[in-house]
């Protein structure tokens, strides 16, 4: 029997990004969003989990979900004194590397059961369309929840 835990997963990851701490150095763990910002104007660096898509796994003995899924990290230069210290670029790209450590290779319990092994697949670095000054990093990953 398929079982969908996309959400399950969902929270796994961001449990799992939430509780390392060289990604929470540079980005706190109360920045580290679901696929919606709870507030409307985000405090920068912050990072949003993606849009998840799911296959399902069936096979003898073994029900899950192939996830793919990436991670978003937005940043803004780095100022110090009213001085870059960082750009946004180098910043993004800090926290993007950051992001792919924190979850490559981890295989953290599912909530209700099973457990979740994350694969770093790719990234991408690019200037936010929406800051003149500002660089989103894409962290893709393929997750496979195992459920029985």
């Amino acid at each position: 029997m398929a079982n969908d835990v996309l959400l399950p997963a969902r929270r796994a990851i961001l449990m799992t990004a939430k509780a390392d701490a060289n990604l929470t150095a540079l980005v706190p763990a109360a920045r580290i969003y679901p696929q919606a910002s709870p507030v409307a104007s985000p405090t920068w660096p912050f990072i949003i989990y993606g849009s998840p898509s799911g296959l399902p796994i069936r096979a003898a003995c073994i029900d899950g979900l192939e996830i793919t899924v990436a991670m978003h990290s937005f940043a803004a230069p780095r100022l110090q004194g009213g001085s870059i210290v960082e750009t946004a670029e180098d910043h993004a790209a800090r926290i993007g590397a950051a992001v792919a450590k924190a979850l490559d290779g981890k295989r953290p319990t599912l909530p209700g059961g099973g457990y979740l092994s994350i694969l770093f697949v790719g990234s991408q670095l690019l200037i936010d369309g929406g800051e003149a000054d500002a660089f989103h990093h894409i962290c893709n990953f393929r997750a496979r929840a195992i459920t029985n």
